[in-house]
């Protein structure tokens, strides 16, 4: 009995060839990337110029017969309960008029409340008197202004949760009675689209940043495609190939030391064997010293010019460093090779 043994067919995996692109397309894309970066730029300062635009604004004025007036306002906004930093910004300008000279003090509340100013409860009143103490749950919504001076503005500053909210302006004086004489205008303007506006045009400009980077990177790769490559001097291209063919070559082989001992003296030094021999017996011979005719030697008072081939030379200063002039041999001087 025989088994069938079916053979799976073998999946060879092709990688896919990513085509080249050409230089027209390298072009396009780099203008692509700069525009993205000022695409990101003005998103970015268009949401942080939205974020600091009020989107509600309220103008009240004191009523000069009861000193106060109060108002229900809603506030709305993405924030969690509690005191954080997502609280709602409210700014509330008040812009003293003119006042009485009794004037105690301008007081602005800004009481959380499910009705709104329209309650009856009396939790108004007790909430008024909680912030006054200072043990209300909430005590940054109560701001009073001491000895109020005419044509002058104060600008208050209160952070809240979403909701319902009564605020009131109230003006204390010795004097409860007679309230004629004022002026006092209170301007409350709220952003509730801040914080979220400031967290998209912060990741726009982080988005702005990264395409810079990658603008830039594109545009050095344009770069080198499209400017020529500088060619190199003679002067480099003799150095470089010298220095390439000492590498290839490397050293001949270890030094050669010595092969043994020195060898000391055999014995004691002789001395003279008689009186010295008689000298000349007249005066001496001119001889006319003859001067050897120049010979292009390799190795001069300024260095050694070592020969490269072809007319070649490279002069080794007694330092052991090298001369990057190339100089050649004529009429019996080294001089500079001139292009």
């Amino acid at each position: 009995m025989t088994d069938d043994v079916a053979e799976e067919p073998m999946v060879v995996s092709e990688e896919e060839e990513v085509p080249e692109l050409t230089i027209e397309e390298r072009q396009e894309a780099l203008k692509r990337s700069r525009w993205n970066v000022f695409m990101y730029l003005g998103l970015a300062a268009l949401f942080f110029g939205f974020a600091l635009y009020p989107f509600m604004t309220t103008v009240l004025y004191v009523d000069e017969g009861i000193g106060s007036i109060d108002k229900t306002i809603d506030v709305w906004g993405m924030d969690a309960p509690g005191e954080g930093f997502s609280d709602i910004a409210v700014e509330i300008e008040v812009v003293v008029q003119s006042v009485p000279t009794d004037i105690e003090s301008i007081d602005v509340y800004m009481i959380e409340n499910p009705q709104g100013c329209d309650s009856t409860d009396g939790s108004l009143n007790k909430e008024r008197l909680l912030l006054q103490q200072g043990n209300s749950s909430h005590p940054n919504s109560f701001y009073s202004i001491e000895n109020p001076v005419e044509s002058k503005s104060y600008d208050i500053e209160f952070n809240v949760d979403p909701g319902i909210y009564c605020v009131q302006i109230a003006v204390s004086k010795s004097n409860n009675q007679n309230f004629e004489g004022i002026n006092v205008e209170t301007t409350i303007n709220m952003y509730p689209t801040q914080l979220p506006l400031a967290l998209v045009g912060i990741v726009c400009l982080s988005l702005s940043g990264f395409a810079f980077i990658g603008a830039q990177k594109n545009g050095k790769l344009v770069k080198s495609l499209i400017e020529p490559k500088a060619e190199p001097s003679l002067e480099e291209a003799v150095l470089s190939q010298t220095a390439s063919e000492r590498i290839i070559a490397g050293p001949s082989g270890p030094p050669g030391g010595p092969t043994g001992p020195p060898s000391g003296p055999s014995g004691p030094p002789s001395g003279p064997t008689g009186p010295p021999a008689a000298g000349p017996k007249g005066p001496p011979a001119v001889v006319e010293e003859i001067q050897p005719e120049p010979v292009a030697s390799l190795e001069t008072d300024q260095g050694v010019y070592e020969d490269q081939g072809d007319g070649w030379y490279f002069r080794k200063l007694p330092d052991g460093t090298y001369d990057q002039t190339v100089y050649t041999f004529s009429e019996g001087q080294y001089v500079p090779h001139v292009e």
